[in-house]
């Protein structure tokens, strides 16, 4: 092993651990009892064992290839099907630097014993048309046992803690020049163990309003929440902001990244690793991630690990597994959870875990939409915003300065008849109270904007924006549900546009490829529906058009800092707010309980209006386009 290492040899190893009658009945008792703690008792057993038994030389050269990766240990326990039995296979290939490869099945006991039992071993090569298909085989076989992909057999890795227990038997130096894969360290001592801990990139300069962020939720004893603009950096502050408190709790910390989709999952990961974490990602099935945060739980608590991460999707976090584990860690240990007002759903507002003292909520809304009760249990177990930075504040800093346009567009007479139905419906039900009456006007309001949303004027309006644009590029389109294809066909077909969809039919992967290509200029524009509300950054955006509207701020928050975030050769951004409105037949006189019922929508709409005409460079344009509609409604001071 010492020449193999001298050659610059890498080695994997799948063992079984040797284990009693009583460490194996002790492995069966629950999923808890079959994972690190008992494997961590059983190698640091072995360990000991190994040492009595090897001559020294031989140990400190294990020890020291185990310390420099070039032998990586894992061990294997049988699950499912094979739950009774014994990881017991016997199998492996070598492969030189020229990819010639050797596997072999089977093997030899070199024991006293073994030279008297019926032994066989098989050897294939690669380079034998016959044999090579079992070389290929036997490859596959081992990288699905390697990565836990083998449905009865369970995999782990050896415990960080176990690792420390070899590393403390070297002795002198290594009898093999040091690999150059190595990043040694100096920290005064023979090891070039370099432990994981956050730290700020060098290249990284915060901006003021990101450090007043940070020493607000300190002196509010690291509680809090910051209610800071889409496209501010919240996810650099946050984490700038954990390092800060890894250094303050004696550079000792546990931290927890909770966000609402599995693609922010990817993005924060690629974020948290340029400041120096190594984080577990958990949104997929449990067997990816549990055993391995389950480790790395122990050894955090067990004083062998100073640094850990998770990142995990609101739903996983949420559930009873991922918070059996989470409720295990001991102080110090962060929570930070982007757009926190997620959190405060029914379904994921039941089981806060308590034991984690420190929370960082981050959101530009933090107040959930008509639900006081989700917001109130929120902001108990969070805290209060400590810090906010509001997107004026932003325009010109962080983001782009924008022109926002608004096109009133009128209904179709058919349109019209179910307009009017619809909210004489809804005026004979505003002022009861009762169960069915309120369910029942929930659905009338629905209907009534999918009909506003979907007006078949919009359409053409959006064709005649389109015409008049000299060039069109790196363009938003947010349509209504069912409306996508109808868009899509006026876009691709009608103006030759390169356009693409951008809904929950395409998996991540065609997500990232829509947005680099986006990004590009391959595709001219992207025809969305929610899909980029929340998280997805597109920069590179120019233009965006509105065609389905919302009264909830959250949205239309979100869906403005998508399109406001700064990009090279970006100077500003434009907005088209698409607004069908409602008829001009009533008035104050004609039918007092349908016009108090307009007035009422109107106001909302106006808040809207109010919040993306008031930072726009062409605020006074904006505002005479919408000043008549006000001041039929009575809503001058909007």
């Amino acid at each position: 092993m010492v020449q193999f290492a001298n050659n610059g040899g890498k080695a994997r190893w799948v063992a079984s651990p040797i284990l009693d009658t009583q460490d194996w009945e002790a492995l069966k008792i629950g999923e808890e009892a079959k994972t690190n703690p008992i494997l961590f008792s059983i190698l640091r057993r072995n360990i000991i064992s190994l040492q009595q038994s090897l001559e020294q030389d031989i140990l400190s050269a294990l020890a020291w290839m185990v310390a420099d990766e070039i032998i990586t240990f894992k061990l294997a326990l049988p699950y499912n099907k094979l739950e009774w039995g014994n990881f017991h296979d016997k199998f492996g290939i070598f492969t030189d630097s020229d990819n010639n490869q050797v596997s072999f099945n089977g093997s030899y006991n070199d024991s006293i014993q073994g030279s008297r039992n019926y032994e066989s071993i098989k050897i294939f090569t690669s380079w034998s048309l016959p044999l090579a298909p079992f070389v290929i085989a036997d490859k596959g076989r081992f990288d699905k046992i390697w990565d836990n992909m083998d449905p009865n057999v369970k995999v782990f890795d050896l415990p960080e803690a176990a690792k420390y227990q070899i590393l403390q038997l070297r002795s002198g130096d290594r009898p093999y020049p040091e690999p150059h894969w190595i990043n040694r360290i100096s920290d005064g001592s023979n090891s070039n163990y370099k432990p994981i801990k956050p730290y700020v990139p060098t290249s990284l300069v915060l901006r003021d309003y990101q450090n007043d962020a940070i020493e607000a939720w300190f002196r509010n004893d690291c509680q809090g929440f910051l209610e800071m603009a889409t496209g501010t950096g919240k996810t650099i502050t946050s984490l700038a902001a954990s390092e800060k408190l890894y250094r303050e709790k004696g550079d000792r910390l546990a931290v927890v990244i909770s966000v609402p989709y599995q693609h922010l999952v990817d993005q924060w990961s690629k974020d948290a690793q340029k400041f120096g974490f190594q984080p577990i990602l958990a949104y997929q099935s449990r067997e990816s991630w549990y055993d391995d945060f389950s480790r790395q739980v122990i050894e955090f608590n067990g004083g062998y690990r100073n640094f850990i991460s998770i990142i995990t999707t609101h739903t996983t976090f949420s559930s009873e597994a991922f918070l059996e584990v989470v409720t295990r860690i001991k102080s110090p240990c962060l929570l930070i959870a982007d757009e926190a007002h997620h959190l405060g759903s029914e379904r994921n507002r039941q089981n806060y875990p308590m034991n984690i003292p420190y929370r960082l909520a981050l959101s530009a809304t933090p107040d959930r939409w008509f639900d006081d009760i989700g917001t109130s249990i929120l902001r108990s177990y969070f805290g209060d915003t400590v810090f906010s930075f509001s997107l004026e504040q932003a325009i010109g800093i962080s983001l782009t300065p924008y022109y926002y346009y608004p096109h009133l567009v009128p209904l179709t007479d058919e349109e019209m008849v179910l307009y009017q139905e619809l909210t004489r419906k809804i005026a004979r039900l505003v002022n009861r109270n009762d169960f069915k009456s309120v369910e029942v006007m929930k659905i009338l309001l629905m209907k009534r904007a999918e009909l506003l949303n979907k007006a078949q004027n919009k359409l053409i309006s959006l064709s005649e924006l389109i015409d008049v644009q000299t060039e069109l590029d790196h363009a938003l389109f947010y349509c209504a549900p069912g409306q996508i294809d109808e868009v899509l066909g006026l876009l691709g077909w009608d103006k030759g546009l390169l356009v693409h969809q951008f809904t929950a039919e395409e998996d991540v992967n065609e997500r990232r490829e829509l947005l680099e290509n986006f990004a590009k200029g391959n595709y001219q524009a992207l025809v969305a529906m929610k899909c980029l509300d929340e998280g997805v950054d597109v920069p590179s955006t120019k233009t965006a058009y509105f065609l389905a509207s919302s009264s909830n701020p959250r949205e239309f928050i979100q869906r403005r800092g998508r399109i406001l975030r700064k990009f090279p050769g970006k100077e500003f951004s434009t907005i088209h707010d698409l607004i069908a409105v409602p008829p001009e037949i009533w008035s104050a006189s004609d039918d007092n309980s349908v016009f108090n019922v307009e007035r009422g929508i109107i106001r909302k709409e106006l808040q809207r209006f109010k919040e993306f005409a008031n930072p726009a460079l062409n605020k006074h344009q904006a505002i005479d386009v919408i000043w008549d509609l006000a001041k039929r409604y009575g809503l001058l001071d909007f």
